[in-house]
């Protein structure tokens, strides 16, 4: 098990990777995820760098109701009970027609050269299921997701 930890990111990665562009609709973002059974996706700029990733969070956030805030009157104002920055914040989401107006913009990468201790670690410290590789420009070389290292270790762990 140790040894399997101390390889390298790029052994694991998938090279293919799915990226979407940030002027994409949401509309095709849901059917390529849908069609390649994936459930996120790094945003590219024209020269393959990573700017931003989207997620099945992001899409669920995107297509839940909104919910007004409540406020009451008091002595001819109107006095908010909820936060109305987070209403604000959910109707832009709910208002949101391209990949741009949902991705998250500070994304965090890894080195292909990273380990892959390295990238469960950068994962649970994070609380996030997927790394986009990258190299010294930023570019994008490919993903490693939570399910790829957990099949590395079953690998290991079969009889």
């Amino acid at each position: 098990m140790e040894k399997l930890m101390k390889k390298s990111v790029k052994n694991f990665m998938t090279k293919k990777v799915i990226a979407v562009k940030e002027h994409e609709s949401i509309k095709k973002l849901f059917k390529l995820m849908d069609k390649h059974d994936i459930l996120g996706a790094p945003v590219v700029d024209e020269k393959n760098q990573v700017i931003g990733i989207v997620t099945e969070s992001d899409l669920i956030s995107h297509f839940t109701t909104i919910k007004s805030p409540r406020g009451i009157n008091l002595l001819g104002s109107i006095v908010y009970l909820d936060d109305i920055n987070k209403f604000n914040e959910n109707l832009k989401d709910h208002c949101a027609e391209t990949v741009k107006d949902i991705m998250t913009d500070e994304v965090i990468t890894i080195s292909p050269d990273a380990t892959l201790l390295d990238a469960i670690n950068l994962m649970s410290k994070n609380s996030i299921t997927r790394l986009p590789v990258i190299d010294k420009k930023n570019k994008l070389m490919g993903i490693i997701t939570r399910s790829d290292i957990v099949h590395q270790i079953a690998k290991l762990k079969r009889p």
